[in-house]
């Protein structure tokens, strides 16, 4: 899937799989190779037994962690204002059982890590360097990233203007339209100031912007409602 390899090979009772990335195969989506030779740089590890295991199936997957993303630059929603961006969030690959039992989870393209939040309160999330977009259709629409509509409401007295957004990737699912590619269900985001943190929630279905979705992939985590947490910081600090 797009540069992610994983290779699979059975060695007498033991599965092994070995995972590889090539940058030239970066525009492809899912994609099976039952020939070929694996390189000869990468390390082989076991994965389980044939005996328990004689079966292997692929899921892609949203990413395991919190992922924050910049708009393209400092943005200030004034007072009332709504927006909505679109963010092109890369996925996963996960290799299990018929049981579901995972075995191997890997993202198509590295992530790096970074902090989200207050020194003591925050939390560990993957850095993303592609760019928050106003307009979908400025977005890269490779087949193994997954656009997610982002609604921002500013419903304090005050210009809010942040430079990172912190998407909860575990509650999105996705959807598949033959024309748009994969799109997960909108985010939204309403900041209220004060003491209150951010109030978060996700609409249920697939977005507007697609004729034919079909759902690909149920979000790991479900969410009922909405809850509050941080979803963004700007150069002041932390909004609330």
């Amino acid at each position: 899937m797009g540069p992610l390899q994983i290779w699979l090979h059975r060695d007498g009772d033991d599965w092994q799989s070995m995972v590889h990335r090539d940058p030239a195969t970066g525009g492809e989506g899912l994609r099976m190779n039952l020939e070929g030779e694996a390189p000869q740089d990468g390390q082989w590890r076991r994965l389980g037994s044939v005996t328990e295991t004689p079966k292997l199936r692929f899921r892609p997957m949203m990413p395991n962690r919190p992922v924050v993303v910049r708009p393209e630059m400092p943005y200030t929603i004034l007072p009332g204002e709504r927006i909505q961006f679109f963010v092109g969030l890369p996925m996963w690959l996960a290799v299990e059982t018929p049981s579901e039992i995972r075995l191997l989870e890997e993202a198509v393209t590295k992530l790096s890590n970074t902090w989200f939040g207050a020194p003591m309160e925050g939390e560990l999330a993957y850095a993303m360097r592609t760019w928050a977009r106003r307009e979908a259709d400025e977005l890269d629409f490779e087949p193994w990233r997954v656009v997610c509509p982002v609604r921002l409401k500013n419903m304090t007295k005050d210009k809010l203007t942040f430079e990172r957004i912190c998407i909860r990737a575990q509650y999105l699912d996705i959807y598949q339209d033959s024309k748009k590619g994969l799109w997960s269900n909108e985010s939204g985001v309403t900041v209220r100031g004060g003491n209150n943190w951010s109030r978060i929630s996700y609409a249920r279905g697939a977005p507007k912007e697609l004729k034919a979705p079909e759902l690909l992939v149920k979000s790991a985590e479900e969410v009922k409602g909405g809850f509050s947490l941080r979803a963004l910081t700007g150069a002041g600090g932390i909004f609330q």
